[in-house]
């Protein structure tokens, strides 16, 4: 394997397996029972929580790297090799 490929499958690692930490801990905030069923909603005082929290951004974020990497892993392996 060349550099490059080694290079984008450890980056593609790392933002997977940031991904699934920061999804992890949001599941903590509602990991009760009911929180699987969408009372979410209890620990707010007026309503339902408006826009994103910091984690919320980090985890669209990290989403959004996590597809976009994922295209260019799968171009940059399957480039043909020169020899």
């Amino acid at each position: 394997m060349s550099a490059l490929v080694i290079v984008i499958v450890a980056i593609y690692i790392s933002v997977a397996v940031s991904l699934i930490w920061s999804v992890m801990m949001q599941m903590s905030k509602h990991a009760g029972l009911g929180g699987a069923f969408g009372s979410g909603s209890l620990y707010t005082v007026f309503g339902r929580e408006k826009g994103l929290d910091t984690l919320g951004r980090i985890t669209l974020a990290l989403a959004i790297t996590f597809m976009v990497m994922s295209v260019i892993t799968a171009y940059v392996v399957n480039l043909p090799t020169v020899h």
